[in-house]
């Protein structure tokens, strides 16, 4: 029988990695409705396009989650992930977005209850691996909501929603 521990720490990963995982999709829903143009449009010269949220929410994942749990150094160029001059191709985000969350999942399976409560430096901050993970999770989810609302905004009524109140939904939807 496994300890209580184990099992909060099992739940509390396990809904982690539906949350980056339902991103991932989310995402992935809005990018097949957009073209090339439109995941790199700005609705202001000062404001992010879709393209650098992604490039934005894999860095962060890369820096705390792949590479901040584990305690390696992660070189991350985190001014270049707002630029307007990056521009990668569709393929090239959604194979980024996918790789850099299943290395993030990879990273999370790898916790254990006495892990989460060890302390690492990510990113000038002292914070325990549950620290880190409250940290990285809900910002990938904050952003993914920027990129739903981006792409309702440039779809307007032609957008094509993901989900209704009467489909049905093993977990909680995102």
């Amino acid at each position: 029988m496994s300890s209580a521990a184990d099992q909060i720490t099992r739940e509390y990963l396990s809904e982690s990695i539906h949350l980056l995982e339902e991103s991932v999709r989310k995402i992935e829903h809005c990018l097949k409705q957009l073209d090339l143009n439109q995941v790199w449009w700005r609705p202001e010269p000062e404001l992010n396009s879709i393209g650098n949220l992604i490039l934005h929410i894999c860095g962060n994942l890369n820096q705390w989650a792949i590479n901040g749990i584990p305690a390696r150094q992660a070189e991350r160029q985190r001014e270049q992930e707002f630029s307007p001059d990056t521009r990668l191709s569709l393929d090239e985000l959604r194979g980024m977005l996918n790789q850099t969350v299943a290395q993030a999942v990879d990273s999370l399976h790898s916790i254990s209850p006495e892990t989460l409560l060890e302390t690492r430096q990510i990113q000038g901050f002292t914070v325990t691996v549950l620290g880190a993970i409250s940290h990285t999770v809900p910002h990938f989810v904050g952003h993914t909501h920027q990129i739903i609302y981006l792409t309702r905004l440039q779809r307007g009524k032609t957008y094509q929603f993901d989900w209704s109140p009467d489909s049905q939904q093993k977990r909680v939807p995102l």
